[in-house]
């Protein structure tokens, strides 16, 4: 990414101080796992929140271009904001489970 002076081209947010609003109120985070139905979650937190907007020069994902769970244009990237030199704590979040998948024969 490069950091810039204005959030451009967002489809969800109009300006880079509500884009932080919304992250700051939802900083928890999960990951996949290698156990498909489990995702382990992080939680941000810090006393001093602040972001820059960016912008995106390149980039890959190999879980959201797996188009057998993602269909072609379904996950796309809105926009980047990047956070630097910011005291932060991250606190483990109980591991959140997906439901399983089940197929029905009719």
């Amino acid at each position: 990414v490069q950091v810039t002076n204005a959030l451009t081209g967002s489809a969800l947010f109009a300006d880079i101080d509500e884009a932080s609003t919304f992250f700051e109120h939802g900083a928890d985070g999960y990951s996949a796992t290698r156990d498909p139905g489990r995702f382990d979650g992080l939680r941000l937190e810090t006393k001093a929140w602040e972001v820059e907007p960016a912008i995106v020069e390149h980039v890959r994902s190999s879980f959201f271009e797996d188009t057998t769970v993602f269909p072609g244009g379904s996950a796309t990237l809105d926009c980047a904001l990047v956070m630097r030199g910011v005291p932060v704590t991250w606190n483990p979040l109980e591991p959140l489970r997906a439901p399983q998948r089940t197929s029905s024969i009719r």
